[in-house]
């Protein structure tokens, strides 16, 4: 099949939950397809693109996407036009002009785009148009305007909230078909799209990169990783930190966390001590993964499917998560994790973990065994040329 598939970003290097899904799945593309990519190449790395995918030689073709240095003056612009901030920034003529070039001087059969935002251009084209939606955003929103911490970010996100849900719903309408990474949001998008196809293709894994290790772990030590600039991400350790970890410490005094990842607000750095270790960007995850008794993912908000759960999973560490935390994905409580809602119970369920071998070796075992049968992105490959041929053929469901 001739795709073209549209990018919001270089997916290089593939640190965090969108690059990585792109990544892996511009992977199996350019494994089995002739693709020609097109989007914006302000964030990532050029020549590690070039280098990561030597079949694209030739097929490239990106632009700057305008700058973003006054990102709150936007932010307030936003609130004096009749569109969401999201949306704002998702516009760009030229690059519409540019895709429609390129569709115009050679015939595709798909174009596939990567977040709503890259799915709104009006594209003059007979190709099958798949949305890629790793998030359902409004639904995001709305998770996101409940903040307890800050009223001036609750009001803003629920503004987003209100304003972003026709709009994204015009996206999937505009689609042949969305893939959703999970069955939730598959049916949050089916409730408001007619005529649109609908498939699952999870969010997967690398069980080649992150695999167990035979270190010993440190002892009464717990992880959470992800980027700290994301709301949901740094709700999740603000919640953590104020309601859990006070509970943790009580029993286990020696106790401590490391929060792993690039672009802590100052409002989380000052909970900094000999117990709470806020690392800020690092290149390799794996490491900090390792050494921890437990990964928490404590999250309260949040759409689509965590990554870091099943990169802890394929390590072979024991969760613990709340509903949010790991929805989407097919774990069962007490049997492949803890899951666990409120600050009491998810920090007796830490106590527990952290005293109990037994219990740590069953969700360690049970975890990676799921992970390598379904949501290795090998598996996850499969399911997206079930779900190409599927469409080429017109046997999809609707």
């Amino acid at each position: 099949m001739k795709i073209l598939h549209l990018l919001p970003y270089l997916p290089t290097p593939a640190k965090y939950g969108g690059a990585i899904r792109i990544y892996h799945i511009l992977k199996h593309l350019t494994a089995n397809h002739e693709v020609t990519v097109a989007g914006y190449s302000n964030s990532g790395d050029m020549d590690l693109f070039r280098k990561s995918f030597p079949d694209l030689h030739g097929r490239m073709h990106f632009m700057k996407r305008s700058k973003t240095r006054f990102h709150r003056l936007q932010q307030f612009y936003s609130l004096l036009t009749t569109h969401s901030y999201w949306y704002n920034r998702a516009q760009s003529k030229a690059l519409e002009l540019q895709l429609n070039d390129l569709l115009s001087r050679r015939d595709y059969d798909i174009v596939l785009s990567e977040f709503a935002a890259m799915g709104h251009f009006d594209l003059d084209t007979d190709a099958i148009r798949i949305l890629d939606a790793h998030n359902v955003e409004y639904d995001n929103f709305r998770r996101m305007s409940l903040l307890e911490w800050s009223a001036v970010r609750r009001k803003f996100y629920e503004r987003e909230h209100k304003r972003s849900f026709q709009e994204e719903m015009s996206i999937f309408n505009k689609q042949t078909a969305v893939f959703a990474t999970s069955e939730r949001d598959s049916e949050i998008i089916r409730e408001n799209s007619s005529g649109v196809s609908h498939f699952v293709i999870p969010n997967g894994v690398d069980t080649g990169y992150f695999k167990p290790n035979a270190s010993a772990t440190e002892p009464f030590s717990m992880v959470f990783t992800g980027a700290m600039s994301y709301v949901p991400n740094v709700d999740g350790m603000i919640f953590f930190l104020k309601k859990i970890f006070p509970l943790v410490k009580r029993v286990i005094p020696e106790a401590k966390i490391y929060i792993v990842g690039g672009n802590p607000p100052p409002f989380l750095t000052r909970y900094r001590s000999d117990s709470v270790i806020i690392t800020g960007y690092v290149d390799d995850v794996r490491p900090f993964i390792d050494r921890a008794g437990v990964y928490v993912v404590p999250l309260k908000m949040g759409s689509g499917t965590r990554l870091k759960v099943m990169e802890a999973l394929a390590m072979k560490k024991p969760i613990v998560s709340t509903s949010i935390g790991c929805e989407g994905i097919d774990v069962k409580n007490e049997e492949h994790l803890f899951i666990r809602d409120e600050a009491d119970t998810f920090a007796s369920a830490v106590i527990q973990l952290m005293e109990d071998s037994r219990q740590q070796m069953k969700f360690s075992n049970n975890g990676y065994d799921l992970v390598k049968n379904k949501y290795d992105w090998k598996v996850i490959g499969d399911t997206i040329e079930e779900s190409l041929d599927a469409l080429q053929k017109e046997t999809y469901p609707v």
